[in-house]
């Protein structure tokens, strides 16, 4: 089976939720054995691409740069 192409978006916010999602721990090893970390503060991707099974949304719009980010994300992403 083809690993799901995820995710995350970081708009206005704290972080908090990328932090949260990095303090799984070891059950990130399993989630790294099923996804592929496509766009991410975490990864060095300039665009965000097409074909993403899952996007992770952290934060609120606060300008048109991030609304435009998450348009694109909408359009791109299944989930």
């Amino acid at each position: 089976m083809a690993k799901l192409k995820l995710a995350t978006i970081w708009l206005s916010g704290c972080s908090g939720c990328h932090m949260s999602f990095l303090d799984q721990d070891e059950r990130l090893i399993d989630l790294a054995e099923k996804t592929e970390l496509v766009y991410s503060p975490l990864v060095d991707a300039k665009e965000f691409p097409r074909g993403v099974d899952i996007t992770l949304i952290e934060g609120a719009v606060n300008n048109e740069e991030q609304m435009e980010l998450l348009k694109t994300a909408r359009i791109r992403s299944r989930i």
